[in-house]
């Protein structure tokens, strides 16, 4: 039993850092993002309003790679509310009104880790986003 309990830590040190990257999977040119995942952006990409990365916008993936490549995402943002009767404050996430968009995924060549969101539309850089953090 003894021998066996190092073994288990081991494993288990070992794999956790792996399960954070199995949201991504490489299928081709593009990269498919595991279905519900909630992605940041914390840098500025040319050509995209600042205003998104200023209200802590970030994209919950709502759909499966569908066979073009593409996958739905929903914009959305954290917003606080304080109760003034109880003194309680609480924090919601909200979705953007008829901000589900479809796009592609590649991996972003000078951003280990992160990825690009491609239009399928016109082939524009939307944003460079990573998992969000916990906390954040």
């Amino acid at each position: 039993m003894l021998t066996f309990l190092p073994l288990l830590v081991s494993l288990v040190v070992i794999g956790l850092p792996t399960a954070r990257l199995a949201q991504f999977i490489d299928k081709g040119d593009h990269v498919e993002v595991k279905k519900g995942t909630e992605l940041c952006s914390s840098i500025a990409v040319d050509g995209v309003p600042r205003t998104a990365v200023l209200r802590r916008v970030f994209w919950r993936v709502t759909s499966s790679m569908r066979v073009n490549g593409t996958q739905t995402v929903s914009a959305r943002v954290h917003e606080t509310f304080y109760n003034r009767e109880t003194g309680d404050t609480t924090t919601v996430d909200n979705a953007y009104p008829d901000e589900n968009l479809a796009t592609f995924f590649k991996r972003a060549p000078d951003h280990k880790g992160m990825l690009q969101m491609i239009s399928p539309q016109d082939g524009s850089l939307r944003a460079i986003v990573e998992i969000c953090q916990k906390g954040k």
